[in-house]
């Protein structure tokens, strides 16, 4: 068994590799896969910032109706424009931040009922 260090996207992991020969190999693997926390709603009405940025758009208004995935919110980070989509179908109640806000991981965008 080797371990190496793998760089993806500035963030350093440690890889444990087994060599196996092509007839008897296996691979392990846990009992959960791990998932990666991206929370964009919180409950059954609010839409979080996946991440900390600055709000450049927000793409709907008190009164629309929000389909599931559709693009609510554009948010720059780190010089990138990520659009941020709803997880669930609604009626949008409040909207809390505005273009030009900074919002940090969590923070709530808009409020659906």
């Amino acid at each position: 068994m080797k371990v190496y260090k793998v760089k993806v996207n500035n963030k350093v992991y440690e890889v444990e590799v087994e060599a196996v020969d092509e007839v008897k190999g296996s691979i392990e693997t846990p009992a959960e896969p791990v998932k990666a926390e991206k929370v964009v709603s919180e409950g059954a009405n609010s839409i979080l910032a996946p991440i900390a940025g600055k709000v450049l758009e927000i793409k709907v208004k008190p009164g629309d109706m929000v389909a599931k995935g559709q693009t609510v919110a554009i948010i720059e980070a780190m010089k990138l424009e990520n659009e941020i989509q709803s997880a669930f179908d609604g009626k949008v109640k409040d909207i809390v931040v505005g273009p030009g806000a900074d919002v940090r991981n969590k923070d709530v965008l808009i409020v659906l009922e």
